[in-house]
């Protein structure tokens, strides 16, 4: 689009229409204008970025007035989908401090919704453990894929976010003031691959433990790779998420047809493996498990599949939040 389209007023939103049979122009016909296409689409996803800052604006300033628990932005970037990074609570002298990594189609103008699993399990953090504060933060430092296919079926979005979410959990660390953390990374959907990947990539990282929801993977074969002691990497996967589907290598390299083979089958043929690695809820891995409710089933409620969105309630917040403070047994 031409620069003055940008400075000065909206482009024309119609212009004529070439015959592509005559190559002459057809009275009274007009199209939208390539430009008038870039402008709406460029403006929708500003606004959505915009919405989203929206969102995390009115959260602080309920923080502010004491209507709600604290809350701290400790990140931002305009990037194409937007990210944030808010920690409900004080990292700096929480002695828990969980850091949630979100999946698929997480955008800073969904983030309402991300907020507000990061604010459920902070109080659930704090019940559990009320002699403990708490700061939950979430971890939207990275582009996260906007599709199932193809974007999730690829690594490379986690390749790009390891490295970030590496120096931030590095950073939670450094920055406590009040005695050591007790230090929890949470993935959930394709965040449990970022953060197995961060993991794996540095050993060495000061997190005292790790949650897997709803995972495809987490881009190891065993909790033993990931660092952390595997008695104290958790997973769970409910019986009606769809994840439980995801394709394994073996699908994949069939023409990707895992996603219409039944959870048995994958089994039998790939040994409990998914699309990026062993199943974090399952024996094989190493690590444990902890119990979740079923969830609702595919289709329910007019939602595809509303069993991937069901951790942060019931019986499995609790378990999240009894990991996170040290309570699980």
């Amino acid at each position: 689009m031409e620069l003055d389209a940008w400075r000065g007023k909206e482009p024309p939103r119609y212009e004529k229409y070439i015959s592509p049979i005559t190559g002459r122009e057809v009275k009274g016909a007009q199209i939208e204008s390539k430009a008038w296409k870039e402008w709406d689409a460029k403006r929708k996803e500003m606004q959505d970025r915009l919405d989203g800052m929206q969102h995390v604006q009115d959260r602080l300033t309920e923080s502010e007035a004491g209507n709600r628990p604290e809350g701290y932005l400790l990140g931002f970037a305009d990037t194409k989908n937007g990210q944030a990074i808010v920690s409900i609570g004080n990292p700096d002298t929480a002695d828990n401090v969980v850091t949630y990594v979100p999946g698929t189609y997480s955008t800073l103008a969904g983030v309402d919704g991300d907020l507000a699993r990061a604010e459920d399990l902070q109080k659930k953090a704090e019940e559990a453990d009320p002699a403990r504060k708490t700061a939950s933060i979430l971890w939207l430092g990275y582009e996260a894929p906007q599709s199932i296919v193809p974007e999730a079926a690829s690594d490379s979005w986690a390749d790009a976010a390891k490295d970030p979410l590496n120096r931030f959990l590095t950073g939670v660390d450094t920055a406590h003031t009040d005695g050591p953390v007790n230090s929890t990374v949470l993935g959930h959907s394709y965040g449990t691959l970022v953060a197995g990947k961060a993991l794996a990539e540095n050993p060495e990282l000061p997190v005292d433990n790790v949650i897997f929801v709803g995972s495809p993977g987490v881009g190891v074969e065993h909790a033993k790779d990931l660092g952390v002691p595997p008695d104290k990497v958790w997973a769970a996967t409910a019986d009606h998420d769809l994840i439980n589907w995801a394709p394994s290598p073996k699908a994949v390299a069939g023409g990707w047809f895992g996603p219409l083979y039944p959870p048995g089958l994958i089994e039998l043929l790939d040994d409990h493996s998914i699309l990026y690695g062993t199943d974090p809820s399952t024996d094989e891995f190493g690590g444990r498990t902890f119990g979740v409710a079923p969830g609702k089933s595919v289709g329910e409620g007019g939602e595809l599949m509303p069993a991937h969105s069901q951790y942060w309630q019931g019986e499995s917040l609790g378990n999240m939040a009894n990991i996170v403070t040290g309570k699980a047994k």
